[in-house]
């Protein structure tokens, strides 16, 4: 096998046991049995929501198990499915958690979409679907529409059902209209996706399956289509979907003895999409968003780096060094805080470290302090800013004339910066945002107009503090006259061809297995460059994968393959844990399929 480059050619999968969820079906009393007899998580909290069952087991949503946007957001919509508040139910604030992860104007990893529909989903759950998290999402999303008007799960990957029809969901939900050319175009792509037998499989050309016919029913039912009137041939997504329900209330991934490795791990997506129910399945108004008055004992905290916000969130904490102790665990950063003669000193943020006349420096409501930081005892409504700048600079602030505007308005930004007792127009501001930088005129202002969408601003001067972020919409949220275009080269090129290998789920949840079983699931491969490719598999981490895992029946490490041009193929991955294995509870690991040019 030719030379293989990690980080260019490797698609990484993480791999774990635990709960995958099974729910309800077209018999929703027989799914809802079906249900309870399983581990419960957010997943299945849901699909009984959507079931309007009552007494819905939330025990398992005290804490998440992951470490992604999308894990916070699944819990999130799950309890305000069930009535619970997100910001209080768990062992940390789950919204405040979830919008930590807001990254380079989207959420989560910049190279998925997934985690950006799945935020926008639970921002809308808990009446924060106008945040600037939740916006800048939406419009990342718009961004990254394929030509034929699917998503994938990440940018520049190739359509699937199963994320065109989240995204359809999201965007909806975000105020796109149904009518919409985003979405009709989307509609065309799931139409010309769908098979003769009525069903849908993860991608066009792809069998039927009980996950991808629920996803396209609960985008029809997110904008009020009737999924049994997209009929083939007399069949329809619905039926295929109720011809997959099993005799216990379960759902069958495939029908029965088509696959050696059937499952029922669809169940809950089904019973959402057969009981007319789409996400969010309900909603809980949250009074302490940062658009509103923040809960007693909670602080605004603001960290400006050299080039960007490193934090923007309410917190609790007791002094204005105490709060970016706590604001760690939140935004996700690090700290330095150096024990001095005249007390604790915060020294670096992240690599943004103190050194020469530049160092990090605190404000108070926009005053500068006489006491030292860990000395400053909070008081109710104080916001706090940290900077990393020079002595002397002054706090800044960006506002809108409004922050929804209709096709062809103007909109006018204003800067201003505090000198101590006043805030004044700061002339001569770069104002970012958009596709070009402005600059301020002497009364602070600058006027634009802009096509249709979604921006974000701040504002720049030297010598000045980085102002606040804010968003702006104008018109529907999207321009239909500009067509995109891309060249993808996601993966590098090796001579003078283009790898565009891409690996779907990114997680693979075996559930919860006894000693001498087997757990099987099916992983999705992809090749849309212009070469050939030869496939090899690496696992590690916890000795139970690296020991056990298979694919297609070979061991992992005996596991070889290719994958011609615009070539989709399915691979099964199964794990046996052997009779005398002896150990117990969750067990990750991680799974890596390597491609190189055949």
């Amino acid at each position: 096998m030719k030379k293989r480059i990690k980080n260019l050619l490797a698609v990484v999968m993480a791999v774990m046991i635990l709960f995958q969820p099974s729910f309800v079906s077209a018999d929703v009393s027989a799914a809802v049995t079906y249900i309870l007899a399983q581990s419960q998580d957010a997943w299945t909290t849901m699909a009984l929501a959507a079931a309007d069952q009552t007494g819905i087991p939330t025990s398992h949503l005290t804490s998440v198990s992951g470490s992604l946007a999308t894990d916070y957001a699944k819990a999130i919509l799950a309890l305000a499915a069930v009535g619970q508040n997100p910001t209080t139910f768990g062992n940390i604030d789950y919204v405040t958690q979830l919008k930590s992860y807001y990254n380079n104007n989207q959420m989560g990893d910049e190279t998925l979409l997934n985690d950006d529909v799945w935020s926008i989903l639970a921002l809308a759950a808990v009446g924060e679907i106008s945040s600037s998290q939740a916006i800048s999402a939406k419009n990342f999303l718009l961004a990254n529409q394929n030509s034929d008007g699917g998503w994938s799960y990440a940018v520049n990957g190739v359509s699937d059902t199963n994320d065109t029809a989240s995204a359809i969901i999201a965007l909806v939900e975000a105020g796109i209209s149904a009518s919409n050319a985003v979405i009709t175009s989307a509609i065309s792509y799931l139409q010309s996706a769908q098979n003769a037998d009525g069903g849908f499989g993860w991608m066009a050309g792809f069998d039927s399956d009980s996950g991808s016919d629920a996803w396209v029913i609960t985008a029809l039912n997110k904008i009020n289509q009737d999924a049994s009137s997209w009929d083939q041939s007399g069949n329809n997504p619905v039926s295929h979907l109720e011809s997959l329900q099993d005799s216990d209330g379960g759902f069958w991934w495939v029908q029965p003895g088509t696959s050696d490795f059937n499952n029922k791990s669809m169940t809950s997506f089904a019973v959402i999409a057969l009981s007319g129910a789409s996400y969010p399945i309900d909603y809980y108004q949250i009074s302490n968003s940062q658009d509103e008055d923040p809960q007693p004992d909670t602080y605004h905290l603001r960290l400006e780096g050299q080039n960007n916000t490193i934090c923007d969130v309410y917190i609790s904490a007791d002094t204005a060094l105490n709060i970016v102790e706590n604001g760690s665990s939140v935004c996700g950063y690090t700290y330095t805080i150096q024990d001095t003669a005249f007390g604790p000193y915060l020294s670096a943020i992240n690599s943004e470290q103190a050194q020469g006349m530049s160092g990090w420096m605190y404000f108070v409501n926009n005053i500068s302090q006489p006491v030292g930081a860990q000395d400053y005892i909070l008081n109710e409504g104080d916001e706090v800013l940290w900077y990393y700048g020079e002595w002397g600079w002054q706090p800044t602030a960006l506002s809108f004339s409004s922050d929804e505007l209709a096709s062809g308005q103007n909109l006018t930004i204003t800067v201003k910066y505090f000198d101590g007792q006043s805030w004044l127009p700061l002339e001569d501001a770069t104002v970012n945002g958009a596709s070009q930088n402005y600059s301020t005129d002497s009364t602070g202002q600058v006027v634009v107009s802009l096509p249709d969408g979604y921006y974000t601003f701040y504002a720049e001067k030297q010598n000045f503090i980085r102002s606040n972020s804010e968003s702006v919409q104008f018109g529907d949220g999207v321009s239909r006259s500009v067509g995109l275009v891309v060249e993808i080269d996601q993966a590098g090129t090796i001579a003078g061809e283009s790898i565009i290998f891409e690996v779907s789920p990114s997680q693979l949840d075996f559930g919860k297995i006894k000693p001498g079983q087997v757990s099987s699931q099916v992983v999705f491969l992809s090749n849309s460059g212009t070469v050939d490719l030869a496939l090899a598999a690496v696992v590690s981490g916890d000795s139970v994968f690296s020991d056990n895992i298979s694919i297609d029946g070979q061991t992992w490490a005996d596991y070889a393959d290719s994958l011609a041009v615009n070539q989709n193929k399915q691979v099964d991955v199964s794990l046996l844990i052997p009779a005398g294995y002896i150990g117990s509870g969750i067990k990750t690991g991680e799974m890596i399929f390597w491609a190189s040019p055949q």
